[in-house]
């Protein structure tokens, strides 16, 4: 399940019992412990970041909303809840993982794009949850197509050198944690460890780590004070060995959504309400009636749908091998 970054959405919790869907005992019936697990999915037990109480909706039997406060769901985060409640006196314990996310665009300015109404009694008229889930859906279909998530996020990528002072990576880098060689650490930015000597960077298109060798000191200054030059200033040694496996950890994706994403992501809102996205989906090609006619184009089927969105998107789409 998602929750859209700073929003309170309902985390909504089912009983079930004997096949039927009723209320759990007591007053307050139904709690929930909050864990993040950002750093560690397997980790249900800490750290606890809140215990709450979830509202029983009154019309609908058995059914319970939790609302995280906006403390909470301030950043993206990974976070496990887990749910307490009795049923004829036995506990039952049940979670849920939920992911706080990031949209890849401001809800208020997609709203106005797509002219939707918050009067109910217009027939333009949608539901935060129907633009919740239309921006979900956007989102989806642009990672899909593009191979990339325009987001930050914690991942770990091993790749094999060719030989170089460059090693290409998959994914875009933000912010490198971790270097290894065959299991060996060479670099531990969080805890300023170098134990490679050469100083590592990140390349500029963001897809690949470089060695930066003008920050290296001379041969003929070891020389001059008595020491051996390291064996990393060696002429025409590369830094990423032929054939070695390197991995990867670090901060991957974007900072900052980019623009022609998020109208990209607008775009496909709009495909989202529109009366044809049922059709589509089945991949009908040809519809006729007695009045009228209309056939898809294959392309419809091969990217996003939208052909605007594909050029707005054809500069991020991550092909097989990616130029450092």
């Amino acid at each position: 399940m998602e929750i859209l970054v700073g929003t309170n959405a309902p985390i909504n919790l089912r009983v079930f019992w004997r096949g039927e869907c009723i209320d759990a005992d007591h007053t307050p019936s139904v709690t929930a412990n909050v864990y993040d697990v950002t750093n560690d999915p397997e980790d249900t037990e800490g750290p606890l970041i809140a215990t709450l109480n979830a509202e029983k909706r009154e019309t609908d039997p058995g059914s319970y909303d939790l609302f995280l406060p906006f403390s909470i769901t301030q950043y993206q985060r990974e976070l496990k809840i887990v749910w307490k409640y009795y049923i004829e006196g036995v506990q039952i314990n049940k979670s849920h993982t939920v992911y706080v996310v990031s949209p890849y665009v401001d809800l208020g300015e997609a709203i106005n794009e797509i002219g939707i109404s918050s009067d109910y009694s217009d027939p333009n008229s949608k539901t935060f949850k129907d633009i919740v889930d239309a921006e979900r859906y956007a989102r989806k279909q642009i990672e899909s197509y593009t191979g990339q998530m325009f987001r930050l996020y914690d991942d770990t990528f091993t790749v094999y050198a060719t030989g170089s002072d460059l090693i290409p990576l998959p994914q875009k880098i933000s912010t490198l944690h971790e270097l290894y060689v065959n299991d060996v650490l060479l670099v531990d930015t969080l805890h300023e460890i170098n134990n490679w000597g050469y100083d590592v960077e990140i390349a500029q298109s963001g897809f690949g780590l470089k060695v930066n060798r003008s920050t290296m000191l001379d041969n003929t200054v070891y020389v001059a004070n008595g020491m051996v030059p390291p064996t990393v200033n060696d002429s025409g040694k590369d830094a990423f060995v032929n054939g070695a496996v390197y991995k990867v950890s670090g901060k991957f994706g974007w900072r900052e959504v980019p623009d022609d994403v998020s109208l990209a992501c607008i775009e496909l809102m709009k495909d989202y309400f529109a009366k044809d996205k049922t059709w589509r989906n089945k991949y009908i090609k040809n519809i006729q009636t007695f009045d009228w006619k209309f056939e898809y184009n294959e392309a419809t089927f091969s990217g996003t749908g939208n052909n605007y969105v594909d050029q707005l998107l054809s500069a991020y789409v991550l092909s097989g091998m990616v130029v450092v």
